[in-house]
C-alpha cells in the first residue's frame, strides 16, 4: 500500500500507536536481531509440532498483514532473560486514530482479534524482566473471558446489582428540588399522605435522577484494558476494535423498577409522579429547530409571561395549585397558562412525485403534556385506584380512569390537562391499533349531527397520539416482553410520544427473580424474615457457583443455556423495542450498530462477555439489595412448614388406582412402542395423567368402576397366557422378573376398590364423600349413598347433605323441623340418579337410592386409562359463598372480632344461628346481652346431627384449621384445579364461612371486586386462589394464614403465591401450611424439588417429567399398603374431624338459598352486578358469558 507524505508523517509518529503488549517467539539461529530493539518481525520458526505450528502460522500471518496496513509497528529484540526466545513489542493504531489518513475496513480488524490472543500486556513483560512462554497458550485478553464472574448465573448478577444511592446535584433546580423533598424527612413531598421509608424515597429519588440526567456509560460492548506502559485502552473483543479514547452512551430516560415483591412499587411510582407534578417534557432535538412561532402582533405581557413560563418548563400548575391551599386563586392565569400549552410539529412525510396535482399535507402538532401515563393489567385497575386514594391527599392530583374498553377517550386537549391518565393493556392495544373497533368521537355542537365527520371517518385517530407524555409507567411490564418477535403491546408502545418510560415489574423475566423467591420456600421450624444476610448470602453463593459447575451435567447445562437465553432476549425486547438504549436501538443499517445477541446473549459454552451483561443491568435496573432494605424495614416473621398427613382409605383408592393404571400399561405394554404410556409421542396424555395424579391427592372421583374391572380383566389375560408364563419361567422377554407380581398387586387393588360400597358410590355421584353422626333414623335410608349400617356414620355426597341441611334450616321454626326430611332425601337421590342415567355414558340400576350401574366401556385399545389421562370435568361452577353474612361490608380495622370472642366460637365449634323473621319480635325483646336462644330443642336428635368427617385427609384437616383460625384471622388457600377448590367450598358452605374462589376464568370486573373486599371487609374469611393466578401484582396482605393443598413442583410459583400475603401492609406473622400426604408420590416430588439445582428447576419448570430422577419416581411408583380393618370399618375409612361440627340449625343457613351473594361484595365505584348476569359469572371452562367486564362502560375524572 503507498502512502503520501502526510500519510507516511502520521505512521512515522511512534506517539500516535498505542503500545499493545508483548509476544515470545522462538530464536531463529540464523538471525541477527542483537540486544536492543529494532523495528523488525522476525519470520516464523517451526517446531514440527502440528498445534504449535498451526499457531505460529495463523499468529504470523495476521500481523504481517496489519503491518503492511500500517495498524501495526513491531520491534524486537533477543530476550535479555530467555535464550533462544525473541521479545516483541508490538504497538497497535487505534481505530479512533487517524482517520482521515487510512481507510479502516471490518474484515482487517479480524487479523487483530487473531493477535489479540497471544498478546501478553504484564509491563514485566514488556520491560523484558520476567521470561515469557512461546505463544501456544492464550494471553490475557482471552483468559479475562473465562474468569469465574464472567460465569455467575443471571440470578447472581441481578440480586448482587448495587443499590441505587441518588444524589439531588443535578442540572435542572426543578427536578434538583423533587429529588431533594423525595430524600427529605416527614411529608416533604406535597400531597403524599403517606410516610415513606428511606429505601423507596431512593428509589423514588433515582427514577427522576435517570430520568433527567442520565448517566454516561461507557459502550458496553468495550472492556477497559491497561496499557504495559500504564496508559488505557478500549477493546472490543467481539468486532477486534481498539480505540485510545473511552466512548460514552447516554442511559435510558427510565429503566426497570425492579423492587423486590411487597416492597411498595406502586407507592413509589406514585411519589415520583407527586414529585415531578407539572413538570414538562422537552421538545425532541429533531423538532426543535424553528419551533419558536411569530406572532401576528405584540401580545400582552401576561400572554408572552405564559408563552415564556411554558417555554423554560416551570411547573406552574404546582405552584398555582400549592397557592391555592392558602387561599389565593389566579384563575385568569391558569387560563392563559393553559392557552399557551407548548407543541412541536412534525413534518409531513414527502410526497411521491407525481405529475398530477396533489394536496400538500401540513404537519401534525403534538401537544406537550404533564401527564403520566399508567398501563397496567385489567385485573390491577382496582389496586391502582385503591393505592391513589389511600396514599395521596384528595384534589392533588387530575387523574382520568379509564375503566373499559368500549368507552369513548376525549379529545387531546382534555387529556392533555391530566396529571395521571389510567387505562389497561388491552384497552391501549386498541387505542394504538389500525384495525381499532373504536369510534372517533364526536365534536359537534349537535350531538345528533348526522353529517358529523366522526360519524363518516372509517379508521379511528388515539388522542393519545396527538400527545407527548412526560411519562410511562408499564406495571407487570414483564407481559410487555417476548421471545423473538414483538406482540401487539409493543407495537401500541412504540405508537406513543413520550420522554420518560419505566417499566414495573419485581421479575422482568423469569430468570431475574429476586433472592425472595428462594427464601420464602424454605422450611421452618421458628420463622424467618426473608432478608436476613446470612441466609442471604449462602443462597447467592450456591446458586453463583451452580453456573460454573454445569459442565457436569450436558442436558441440565443445555437446558439452563437455552433458559438464559430466553430471559435475556426478553431482556432486550425491553431494552430495546420500549427503553431506546442505546447502542443497542442503534439503526441496524447504521456505522455504529449494537448486537443485543452477540454481546449479551452466552456463547455455547454458557460465558457471556465480560461484564457486559453487568453494566447493562446496572444502567437499566432500580432495586435494592435486600441487606439494604432490611435497614429500613422488617416484615413480620414468616413460618414455613410441611404437614405430613396419614392417607385415609380413599387416599389410598385414588391413588392406588392411578399407580394401578401405570403398573398395568407398563406391563401389558411391554414398556415398548406407543402403547407404553412413557412413550415419548404419549407425552401430552401422560402429562395430563400426572396432574390428576397429583390432583387425587386431595380428592378424586373420575375413575368407574367399569375401567377398574376392564384393568383387572386385562391384568388377569396377561397373566393367564402360556406365552407370558413361559417368558416369565425362562426369566426372559419383556415379562420381567417382580411384574407377574406387580399386576397381582393391580388386581387386588381393583378388587378392593370394587368391593368398596363407599368409593363405588362416590365415583358414580362424582360426589365429596361425608360421614354424618346422628342422623335422624327415620330418614337415613333416604340419604344414604350406600346401603345403610344404622350404628355407623351416615355417608352422604356433599350436594346432597347441603340439601338436607337447607330443608331443615328453613324450617327450624315449625313444630317438628325433620318432618318431611326423609320424603326430601328420596326425591334428591332419585334426581341424582336419574340425572346420571340420563347422561349417555351411564345407566341406572333402580331409583332407590342405590347406586346405578357403571357406564359403558370406551372403545379403543387403552379403555383402563381413559380417566386417568383426561381433564377431569369440572364439578363446580359458584365462586361465591351464598351463605348471608351477619356482617356489613366495612373496612376491616372498624371489624375486627374480639379475640376472646373469636376463640370461644372457633373451640366450641357451635355458631350463632340466623333468626327467622317469625322469631324476631321476641328476640328483640330480649337484653341485647342476653345469647339467642338455640331455635333447636335440645331433646331433638337434629341438635346432635354432627358432620364427623370427609373422605379427604386433607380436607379434614383443612377444616379443623379453618375452624379454629377463621374468626380472628383470614385464611388464603391455594390450589391446584377447580374441583379441588369446589370441594372446600362445598365443606365450607356447610359449615356457614363465607369464601370467594378466584380462579382465572372470572372477569377482571369480578377478580377486582374479590380482591377488594377480602381486604377490605370482614364478609370473606377464606380466600380460594388459583395459585398460577398468584403470580404479579397482587397484594393480600390481610391474609396471615395461608394454605397449599398440595406440594407446588415450581418453588418461583409457590414464593410468588407466598409474596402475595407477606409483604408490606402486612401485621402479623405469616404462617404457611403446605399439605402432603406421607409416603405418597408427592412426598416423593416434594423432596426431590428440594434436592434440586436452579437449573434442574429451569429444565423441568413445565413439567415434573422433564426431570429424569423425577420421571424415574414415577416409574417406579408402588401401592400404599391397604389395611385389613379399613376394608369393612367406616370409622376407619373416614378422615375424622378433630371436634364434629353441628349440622343443623347454624349461623346463616336459613336464608343461605336466597341470598344474593354479590350483595356483599364491594365493586369498583359502585359498579354492581345485575342478578340476570350474576347468574352466568361461573368458574371455568367459559362459562363466565355474563361477565359485566366485557359491557360495563366506566371512564371518568378524579380530581
Amino acid at each position: 500500500m503507498s502512502f503520501t507524505t502526510p500519510h507516511v508523517d502520521f505512521l512515522n509518529d511512534l506517539d500516535n500507536y498505542l503500545p499493545l503488549g508483548t509476544l515470545i517467539l522462538p530464536l531463529d539461529p540464523s538471525s541477527s536481531l542483537g540486544n536492543q530493539f529494532e523495528e523488525s518481525y522476525p519470520e516464523a520458526v517451526y517446531s514440527g509440532d502440528l498445534d504449535r505450528d498451526h499457531q505460529a502460522r495463523e499468529l504470523h500471518r495476521s500481523v504481517w498483514a496489519l503491518l503492511c496496513l500500517g495498524w501495526l509497528r513491531a520491534f524486537a529484540r533477543k530476550h535479555p532473560q530467555a535464550p533462544g526466545q525473541i521479545q516483541v513489542r508490538v504497538y497497535v493504531l487505534p481505530a479512533d486514530v487517524g482517520g482521515k489518513y487510512m481507510e479502516r475496513t471490518d474484515k482487517h480488524w479480524d487479523h487483530l482479534k487473531k493477535l489479540m490472543k497471544y498478546i501478553d500486556t504484564s509491563s514485566e513483560r514488556w520491560q523484558g524482566t520476567q521470561p515469557s512462554k512461546l505463544p501456544d497458550n492464550e494471553g490475557n485478553h482471552s483468559t479475562r473471558e473465562h474468569r469465574p464472574e464472567n460465569q455467575d448465573s443471571l440470578f447472581y448478577i441481578f440480586n448482587t446489582l448495587p443499590s441505587p444511592t441518588p444524589s439531588s446535584a443535578v442540572s435542572c433546580p426543578i427536578s434538583s428540588h423533587a429529588i431533594s423533598c423525595l430524600l427529605g424527612g416527614l411529608n416533604e413531598v406535597p400531597g403524599l399522605r403517606t410516610n415513606l421509608y428511606a429505601y423507596q424515597r431512593r428509589s423514588a429519588a433515582m427514577m427522576i435522577r435517570r430520568e433527567v440526567q442520565p448517566m454516561r456509560t461507557l459502550d458496553p460492548r468495550f472492556e477497559e484494558f491497561e496499557c504495559p506502559t500504564g496508559g488505557k485502552y478500549y477493546y472490543d473483543r467481539t468486532s477486534g476494535l481498539v480505540f485510545r479514547f473511552p466512548r460514552f452512551y447516554e442511559e435510558a430516560k427510565g429503566g426497570i423498577l425492579a423492587e423486590t415483591m411487597g416492597l411498595g412499587k406502586t407507592l413509589i411510582c406514585l411519589a415520583a409522579i407527586l414529585a415531578t407534578k407539572g413538570h414538562w417534557p422537552s421538545i425532541p432535538p429533531q423538532y426543535s429547530v424553528e419551533q419558536r412561532h411569530t406572532r401576528s402582533r405584540v401580545g400582552s405581557l401576561m400572554n408572552m409571561a405564559a408563552a415564556a413560563a411554558n417555554r423554560e418548563r416551570i411547573p406552574w400548575r404546582s405552584c398555582l395549585q400549592r397557592m391555592s391551599t392558602m387561599g389565593e386563586e389566579f384563575g385568569n392565569c391558569r387560563g392563559i397558562l393553559e392557552r399557551n400549552v407548548p407543541s412541536y410539529t412534525v413534518p409531513a412525510p414527502e410526497a411521491r412525485r407525481s405529475r398530477r396535482p396533489t394536496n400538500i399535507q401540513s404537519g401534525k402538532v403534538i401537544r406537550l403534556s404533564t401527564a403520566t401515563l399508567i398501563i397496567v393489567p385489567q385485573n390491577l385497575l382496582s389496586h391502582w385506584r385503591s393505592e391513589i386514594a389511600a396514599h395521596i391527599d384528595n384534589d392533588v392530583l387530575q387523574i382520568y380512569y379509564v375503566d373499559s374498553n368500549e368507552s369513548v377517550m376525549p379529545p387531546a386537549r382534555e387529556l392533555q390537562l391530566c396529571d395521571v391518565v389510567l387505562m389497561s393493556k388491552s384497552r391501549l392495544e386498541e387505542e394504538m391499533s389500525l384495525n381499532s373497533s373504536l369510534k372517533n368521537p364526536c365534536t359537534c355542537a349537535e350531538a345528533e349531527n348526522s353529517r358529523c365527520s366522526a360519524h363518516s371517518s372509517t379508521s379511528y385517530s388515539s388522542p393519545l397520539a396527538d400527545l407527548h407524555f412526560l411519562r410511562i409507567i408499564v406495571d407487570e411490564g414483564h407481559d410487555f416482553s417476548s421471545f423473538g418477535r414483538k406482540n401487539n403491546a409493543v407495537f401500541a408502545l412504540q405508537k406513543l410520544r413520550v420522554e420518560r418510560r419505566w417499566i414495573v415489574s419485581g421479575t422482568p423475566s423469569s430468570g431475574l427473580l429476586g433472592i425472595e423467591a428462594s427464601t420464602a420456600t424454605i422450611e421452618t421450624l421458628s420463622g424467618i424474615n426473608d432478608r436476613d444476610s446470612l441466609l442471604v448470602m449462602d443462597i447467592l453463593e450456591r446458586r453463583r457457583r451452580s453456573g460454573i459447575e454445569l459442565q457436569l451435567e450436558s442436558s441440565v447445562r443445555k437446558s439452563a443455556l437455552l433458559k438464559e437465553r430466553k430471559d435475556l432476549e426478553k431482556l432486550g425486547s425491553i431494552a430495546v423495542d420500549f427503553l431506546d438504549l442505546h447502542p443497542w436501538s442503534n439503526t441496524k443499517g447504521g456505522n455504529d450498530a449494537a448486537s443485543w445477541k452477540q454481546y449479551i446473549i452466552p456463547n455455547d459454552d454458557g460465558v457471556r462477555k465480560p461484564k457486559s451483561l453487568a453494566n447493562v443491568l446496572k444502567s437499566l435496573v432500580v432495586r435494592h439489595r435486600v441487606q439494604d432494605v432490611e435497614k429500613d424495614i422488617k416484615l413480620p416473621l414468616l413460618h414455613n412448614r410441611t404437614v405430613y398427613l396419614e392417607p385415609k382409605w380413599h387416599d389410598k383408592l385414588s391413588l392406588n388406582l392411578f399407580c394401578m393404571s401405570l403398573a398395568v400399561n407398563a406391563v401389558t405394554s411391554e414398556r415398548v412402542d406407543q402403547d407404553y404410556m412413557f412413550h415419548p409421542r404419549n407425552r401430552a396424555s401422560l402429562n395430563q395423567l400426572i396432574t390428576n395424579l397429583r390432583f387425587s391427592g386431595f380428592y378424586w372421583t373420575a375413575f368407574t368402576k367399569e375401567e377398574v374391572i376392564k384393568s383387572i380383566e386385562l391384568s388377569r389375560k396377561y397373566l393367564e397366557s402360556k406365552d407370558g408364563l413361559e417368558r416369565e419361567e425362562e426369566g426372559s422377554g419383556s415379562l420381567r422378573k417382580g411384574d407377574c407380581e406387580l399386576l397381582q398387586r393391580a388386581i387386588r387393588v381393583g378388587e378392593a376398590a370394587l368391593r368398596s360400597p363407599s368409593w363405588t358410590a362416590f365415583s358414580a355421584a362424582h360426589e365429596l364423600g361425608l360421614y354424618i353422626d346422628d342422623f335422624p333414623q327415620d330418614a337415613r335410608k333416604e340419604w344414604s349413598l350406600t346401603e345403610d349400617t344404622p350404628e355407623a356414620p351416615l355417608i352422604v355426597g356433599a350436594s346432597q347433605i347441603a340439601k338436607a341441611q337447607s330443608f331443615v334450616d328453613t324450617h327450624l321454626y315449625v313444630s317438628d323441623p325433620a318432618s318431611g326430611l326423609g320424603a326430601v332425601g328420596k326425591s334428591t337421590m332419585n334426581k341424582l340418579w336419574n340425572g346420571l342415567q340420563s347422561k349417555p355414558t351411564k345407566a341406572v340400576e333402580n331409583t332407590h337410592g342405590d347406586p346405578p350401574n357403571p357406564p359403558s366401556p370406551p372403545k379403543h385399545r387403552d379403555a383402563h386409562l381413559s380417566t386417568s389421562i383426561q381433564k377431569p370435568a369440572t364439578l363446580g361452577k359458584r365462586t361465591v359463598s351464598r351463605t348471608k353474612s351477619i356482617h356489613s361490608p366495612k373496612r376491616a380495622t372498624d371489624a375486627r372480632p374480639d379475640a376472646s370472642t373469636a376463640h370461644d366460637a372457633a373451640s366450641t365449634g357451635e355458631l350463632m344461628p340466623n333468626r327467622h323473621p317469625s322469631a324476631l319480635k321476641s328476640a328483640l325483646k330480649s337484653s341485647s346481652t342476653t345469647q339467642p336462644m338455640d331455635p333447636i330443642d335440645q331433646s331433638s336428635i337434629l341438635s346432635r346431627t354432627r358432620l364427623s368427617g370427609t373422605a379427604s385427609a386433607k380436607l379434614s384437616y383443612l377444616l379443623d384449621r379453618i375452624i379454629v383460625l377463621h374468626e380472628s384471622e383470614k385464611i388464603l388457600i391455594f390450589y391446584e384445579g377447580d374441583n379441588i377448590a369446589f370441594y372446600i367450598a362445598q365443606a365450607l358452605e356447610l359449615l356457614g364461612i363465607q369464601f370467594l374462589i378466584y380462579t382465572g376464568s372470572l372477569s377482571a370486573l369480578r377478580k377486582s371486586a374479590y380482591i377488594t373486599t377480602f381486604n377490605a371487609t370482614e364478609t370473606f374469611r377464606v380466600l380460594l386462589m388459583d395459585v398460577h393466578q398468584a403470580a404479579h401484582g397482587l397484594h393480600i396482605a390481610t391474609a396471615s394464614r395461608v394454605f397449599f393443598v398440595n406440594p407446588v413442583w415450581q418453588p418461583t410459583v409457590e414464593a410468588q403465591a407466598i409474596k402475595r400475603a407477606h409483604r408490606i401492609g402486612q401485621q402479623r406473622p405469616v404462617y404457611v401450611e403446605t399439605l402432603v400426604l406421607k409416603d405418597t408420590l408427592e412426598d416423593l416430588m416434594l423432596k426431590r424439588r428440594k434436592n434440586m439445582s436452579a437449573q434442574e428447576h429451569h429444565k423441568a419448570e413445565k413439567s415434573l417429567l422433564d426431570d429424569d430422577i423425577m420421571q424415574q419416581l414415577i416409574k417406579d411408583a408402588d401401592f400404599i399398603p391397604l389395611l385389613p380393618e379399613e376394608v369393612d370399618d367406616i370409622g376407619k375409612q373416614m378422615a375424622a374431624l378433630q371436634k364434629p361440627q353441628r349440622l343443623f340449625g347454624r349461623l346463616n343457613r336459613g336464608e343461605a338459598e336466597s341470598h344474593d351473594p354479590d350483595r356483599d361484595l364491594i365493586f369498583p365505584d359502585g359498579m354492581q352486578v345485575s342478578n340476570r348476569k350474576r347468574k352466568a359469572s361461573t368458574m371455568v371452562n367459559g362459562l363466565s358469558r355474563g361477565s359485566l367486564a366485557s359491557k360495563q362502560k366506566k371512564v371518568g375524572f378524579r380530581t
